[in-house]
């Protein structure tokens, strides 16, 4: 659900496990060093098995240490990319609030059942925008975050006055899509979040 009045953006949404999921993807993938440091870790741990593999010959063949290794790999992705924020969305109740937020050139108000919080657009660094979403991100390399759905927004006028609330007020912005005046901003088919229990 949500209201445009005057240069004011208010959205009210819930976070579906999904999307929060989508949200730590999207970050990561738009993070360089965060990406960054996943790969160097593969790499040395893929040389490390190599190493052992031809120091170790007689007790272990080259294809169990890449066995090993891949398997390793696999784990450690599955756990940063699913499991943990996972495991962080169910143990913090604050995601299965509704929230109710409030754009506006002076920052943003937002309103849940445990949250009346009023934030200046300075606290936000960058901005990124995925298939489904924005992320307004605080700092730098923390995984710290004000995810906005799109499904929240009634309207293109409203998105585009929320885009340009942002292209305003956070300096990097540069993960938002170009928008050619042609094309049509994403429309929800739905404004309920799916269901994935």
């Amino acid at each position: 659900m949500a209201r445009m009045n005057g240069s004011l953006v208010e959205v009210e949404y819930q976070y579906s496990e999904a999307e929060y999921l989508a949200a730590n993807r999207l970050f990561l993938f738009r993070t360089p060093t965060a990406m960054l440091r996943l790969i160097v870790f593969s790499f040395v741990a893929l040389m490390s098995a190599v190493l052992f593999s031809f120091l170790l010959t007689d007790l272990f063949p080259l294809w169990a240490g890449f066995g090993i290794i891949i398997l390793f790999i696999a784990a450690l992705f599955y756990n940063v990319f699913v499991a943990l924020p996972r495991k962080y969305f169910r143990g913090n109740a604050n995601f299965r609030d509704k929230y109710q937020i409030t754009f506006s050139d002076d920052g943003l108000h937002v309103r849940t059942s445990q949250i009346d919080s009023k934030q200046g657009w300075g606290l936000y660094t960058k901005a990124f925008e995925g298939h489904d979403m924005y992320l307004l991100i605080y700092g730098t390399d923390l995984r710290m975050m004000t995810m906005v759905p799109k499904r929240a927004f009634k309207s293109a006028d409203q998105e585009n006055l929320f885009r340009a609330m942002i292209k305003r007020h956070i300096t990097d912005h540069s993960g938002l899509k170009q928008i050619t005046p042609n094309e049509t901003e994403y429309t929800p088919s739905s404004l309920t979040p799916p269901d994935w229990r």
